[in-house]
């Protein structure tokens, strides 16, 4: 169900204040179930291209290694020349 699904039945029913709260609990509980933590995300990742995977994993500890100094470098460079 999208968004305007959801709106026209909403507009076509005119549900009345405890009909609006149960139907958004289910909405909501819907979108609650269909969530799912990032590290079953991951998991689900590693197996399915467990190459890859690792190659961001690698590319992640890269970026986080390396931009820390950089951005303090450069920022103690804008510091000397203002």
């Amino acid at each position: 169900m999208n968004d305007e699904e959801l709106t026209g039945a909403s507009t076509t029913l005119d549900p009345d204040v405890t009909q609006r709260r149960r139907i958004a609990a289910r909405v909501f509980g819907w979108l609650d179930a269909r969530d799912t933590s990032l590290a079953a995300e991951w998991l689900t990742l590693v197996r399915i291209a467990p190459f890859g995977t690792l190659g961001l994993v690698a590319a992640s500890a890269v970026v986080l290694l390396f931009v820390s100094p950089i951005l303090w470098f450069a920022r103690a460079i804008a510091g000397v020349l203002m």
